[in-house]
């Protein structure tokens, strides 16, 4: 069995993706996060719009859904213990005038200098 392509310049096997969003970019984040080999975590309420794409990952079982809005503990609590439990990557699908906006991610997923 081939090794799974790589979704950045490093290995991501088992790493945890958060999506947050639910629209088409969600899903394809999703599928790619899959395809390397991560564990991709959605963070969206069940009530939004959910493209059908995401649906039939959930289904299938290779999406943990999180089924509310995102809260900014979720970059520190969702993660691999060995990492402490900070996630590996944070993909956001929502609109730029949306309240949780890639500003106030980037922020937030910075590093300490």
């Amino acid at each position: 069995m081939a090794p799974p392509a790589l979704l950045t310049a490093i290995d991501s096997t088992l790493h945890i993706h958060l999506i947050v969003g639910s629209n088409p970019l969600a899903g394809a984040r999703l599928a790619k996060s899959l395809e390397v080999g991560a564990k991709p975590i959605l963070i969206t309420p069940e009530n939004g719009n959910i493209h059908y794409g995401i649906t039939k990952r959930v289904d299938e079982g290779g999406v943990q859904w999180i089924k509310r809005d995102f809260t900014d503990d979720d970059l520190k609590t969702l993660g691999r213990e060995e990492v402490d439990h900070v996630v590996d990557a944070v993909f956001v699908t929502l609109g730029a005038k949306h309240p949780t906006s890639e500003q106030r991610l980037f922020v937030n997923c910075k590093l300490p200098i």
